[in-house]
């Protein structure tokens, strides 16, 4: 009897075999998903590929057009689907599951058509997203729901402090919520929440409030300015006056300023009598068109005013004696005696001119404001020019207006727009001089109004450009502006320096995250509230180099390349508010 049993048993899976082994080779060919498995609770065991894919696809259509609510805050805002960018990949989401077909044994087959399907897979559906639609339809909610930090402020009243609270901000997870509309959409939800993350101001309530008292002491109390014996008294209300907060300083201890227009015009009208300007040399052309003559030059000595005021808010804020000596420095004209002799025969030996659009205002006079600051500027042999050393700081103190300026990617505005315009010229007249460039970086994103790999930005503090005179001759920078353009010159008595170049073609081109049709959505709090800008033109990403070599009648000199990586700018529509 033993002995019969395995007969028994191999005869039973025989017959088994033979009654289910039809359907196993007939129901799950090549090409053919396995019974039990399902993509995204959709049964597809059984199918063909393009019958599966057909299933998936269609309840895939019933899914992305289920409109999710997004819950962010207490604000609600309904998403739909397929229109925020977000498929479903029916081949891609059965493909796994075919993948299953050559590795199901004959035997796992047959015993789970007899005794039930103890392997079934249930398989997740495979997405795609359209990443412009889908960033569009993040924008839309992140305006809802997103608001900028406020950091804690000091104000002067009439002279008297007082501490501004900060206000948290709150910024959207934008993966998050990605994920989590994917998620619901997976699982048939129909609410997503969006998660919303705190953003700390840098400067808090309690930092403001920490400087509080020093700075109400400091300015009770006068201040007296010193220079050889003279003496000067600032009372309290003057100090009141003419001081200002200084945002960046109030974690560091200088909460206070008295850098201002304010402080320049009523100390300096009060210390006048201490400064005695210097008398720069001037090249007369003689009558017969020919000859020159040249008027000396004269030192003189000026107020340290950098250096005064500093001490000033120094002394304000730090208890005991109220005392400050003036500081003074014996200054040489910008174009002394033998600057002028050397130039008085001089002759061009590069310009440059770039344009611009007269319409706005402030960016026109922050060009001017440049233009000014630099026109003359002698330098001599030996010596590297800094752009950022010679214009100074870009405040509204040195007269400089709000106009846009590149910030992550986008134009924004800022103090001092538009001055790249005249470090950008500068810097192609320094190119066709033949002079070596010690500093310079391109923009963030390429402007199509500036030659091709040939502009450099700059911002006082960070980003600079700056060149070397490496010749034996003194150089006379010119700046000239009109309503529409900037041009640049520099003079030498003597130049002999040619270049040739060559500029490559853009490579490495990144199309922008979003585009006309589909533009990004910013809030900008410079707009009014409700105001909504026209579209900004995006414009692609790209690298490009550009060969110089520099050479004198003896041969080459240097060669140097510059390099240009611009990233792609969005196409951007803005909202006030």
């Amino acid at each position: 009897m033993r002995r019969l049993l395995p007969a028994v048993a191999a005869a039973g899976v025989l017959v088994i075999a033979a009654v289910f082994g039809f359907a196993f080779v007939t129901g799950d060919a090549p090409g053919t998903v396995p019974r039990g498995i399902s993509v995204g609770g959709v049964e597809v065991g059984g199918l063909s590929a393009e019958a599966a894919a057909a299933k998936v696809a269609a309840s895939a259509a019933s899914l992305l057009e289920r409109p999710i609510r997004v819950v962010a805050g207490d604000a609600v805002f309904t998403v739909n689907p397929a229109k925020a960018g977000l498929s479903i990949d029916a081949q891609g989401s059965v493909a796994p599951g075919l993948a299953r077909t050559e590795s199901t044994s004959l035997f796992r087959e047959i015993w789970g058509r007899v005794f039930g399907d103890s392997d079934r897979l249930a398989l997740p559906f495979r997405f795609e997203v359209d990443d412009i639609r889908l960033a569009s339809t993040l924008d839309e909610v992140a305006l809802l729901v997103e608001r900028q930090s406020k950091e804690a402020r000091l104000i002067l009243e009439q002279g008297r402090p007082k501490a501004v609270a900060a206000e948290v901000g709150v910024a959207l997870d934008r993966d998050g919520l990605r994920a989590g509309l994917i998620q619901a959409i997976a699982d048939g939800r129909p609410e997503v929440r969006a998660p919303l993350r705190e953003i700390e101001p840098a400067v808090r309530t309690e930092d403001v409030q920490a400087v509080l008292a020093s700075v109400r002491t400091g300015l009770a109390s006068p201040v007296t300015l010193g220079y050889q014996g003279t003496l000067f008294e600032v009372s309290p209300g003057e100090l009141g006056a003419i001081a200002a907060p200084n945002p960046s300083g109030i974690v560091n201890g200088s909460p206070l300023t008295f850098d201002t227009d304010a402080a320049r015009e009523v100390l300096g009208e009060r210390l006048k009598s201490l400064e005695d300007p210097p008398v720069e040399a001037e090249v007369i052309p003689g009558d017969d068109g020919k000859s020159f003559t040249v008027t000396p030059s004269v030192e003189g000595t000026l107020i340290e005013w950098p250096a005064l005021l500093s001490s000033l808010a120094r002394v304000v804020l730090e208890g005991g004696r109220k005392y400050v000596p003036i500081p003074t420095a014996t200054v040489q004209p910008r174009l002394t005696t033998l600057d002028a002799q050397e130039l008085q025969e001089r002759r061009e030996i590069a310009s440059f001119t770039t344009y611009f659009s007269a319409a706005n205002s402030a960016r026109v006079n922050n060009i001017r404001q440049v233009a000014t600051i630099l026109d003359g500027y002698v330098i001599r042999a030996g010596e590297t020019f800094s752009f950022n050393a010679a214009v100074g700081p870009r405040t509204r103190a040195a007269g400089f207006d709000e106009a846009p300026v590149i910030r992550d990617g986008a134009l924004t505005p800022g103090v001092g727009g538009g001055i790249c315009q005249v470090s950008t010229t500068l810097f192609n007249a320094v190119f066709f001089a033949g002079l070596p460039v010690v500093e310079r970086k391109p923009h963030s994103f390429y402007i199509e109004h500036y030659p091709v790999g040939r502009d450099a930005t700059v911002s006082y503090g960070a980003t600079d450009f700056r060149f070397r005179n490496d010749s034996d001759a003194v150089l006379l920078l010119s700046v000239s502006t009109t309503s529409q353009s900037v041009t640049v010159s520099l003079a030498a008595p003597t130049w002999d320096r040619t270049i040739s170049y060559e500029t490559s073609p853009f490579n490495d081109l990144v199309e922008p995250r979003s585009t006309e049709d589909i533009p990004r959505k910013l809030r900008d709090p410079a707009l009014p509230s409700g105001t909504v800008s026209a579209v900004e033109p995006g414009v692609a990403g790209r690298s490009v180099e550009v060969r110089r070599v520099v050479s004198d009648p003896y041969g080459v000199l240097f060669e140097d390349v510059f390099t240009s990586v611009y990233s792609p700018k969005d196409f951007v529509i803005r909202v006030g508010g």
